[in-house]
């Protein structure tokens, strides 16, 4: 029977999938539930194993026993877990992802179409974020082990419609300024997203830190559009208008260039 789990976990890190439960591993095998689970909880003990959820496990990488499964790939635990329905790595979790964030994240954020009760996964804060079944898929891509990220375009158009979502406008700043952003593909995916708004935002930010290039192949709203904020949570303190834009910042975007970086 042992023979018989490592060769069912040969196959998993071959497929590159990570992921298995308990119940698989009980109709895999034909034993009882009890049986199952002391099998998975021995694996776990070995260090074969992580348990990121209730009956669900990642398979932990080779030269990575003993650590926790999300420590070093959030994509392992998210697959493990979620990889069987529709999801994305979202938000500020995506951007981390792409290697968009000066700090590192400690909360895993993840776009669900249902309403999860779980809060945890591998040890690490679980944030899901619901979102209709419609929009989960749009601009996501594989990040491997079975789990789904949002795109670069797809996570700055996010950030940019949620900013509270990411830590404020500061943090999209930093991310677009460091992001190979293709202008075509975000326009895109705003009008699939209905994120106008977003897309607003980004440029009135791309243009403040003279990425020109970016912000002069997006449309500009019309002279009278309705002024939206760029930060809805956060207080204006000397509050201006880019009236290109339409977008009113709670402070002059000199100083928030500063800001965008600290």
């Amino acid at each position: 029977m042992r023979h018989d789990v490592f060769r069912l976990l040969d196959e998993l890190a071959a497929e590159e999938r990570g992921g298995i439960t308990t119940a698989q591993v009980r109709e895999r095998f034909g034993i009882s539930e009890q049986a199952a689970s002391n099998m998975m909880s021995r694996l776990v003990r070995d260090g074969f194993l992580d348990r990121v959820a209730r009956g669900s496990f990642a398979l932990r990488p080779f030269g990575q026993l003993g650590t926790r499964a999300a420590s070093e790939d959030v994509s392992l635990a998210v697959g493990a877990v979620f990889s069987r329905e529709p999801h994305r790595l979202a938000f500020r979790s995506a951007l981390d992802h792409h290697g968009l964030l000066v700090h590192p994240v400690r909360t895993v954020q993840v776009a669900l179409p249902r309403r999860v009760k779980l809060s945890a996964i591998s040890g690490r804060r679980l944030q899901p974020i619901h979102e209709p079944q419609e929009t989960i898929a749009i601009g996501s891509e594989a990040a491997g082990h079975g789990a789904r990220v949002s795109g670069v375009e797809r996570a700055l158009l996010e950030s940019a419609g949620r900013p509270a979502l990411v830590g404020g406008w500061a943090t999209i700043a930093g991310a677009l300024s460091s992001a190979s952003v293709d202008p075509a593909a975000l326009i895109v995916l705003a009008g699939r997203l209905n994120a106008g708004v977003a897309l607003r935002r980004l440029a009135s930010l791309a243009e403040a830190q003279g990425l020109g290039e970016l912000a002069d192949r997006l449309p500009s709203p019309p002279p009278d559009a309705r002024l939206v904020a760029l930060d809805p949570r956060e207080p204006p303190v000397n509050p201006w208008t880019d009236r290109r834009w339409r977008v009113r910042w709670p402070i002059p975007p000199r100083h928030g260039a500063e800001l965008a970086f600290a």
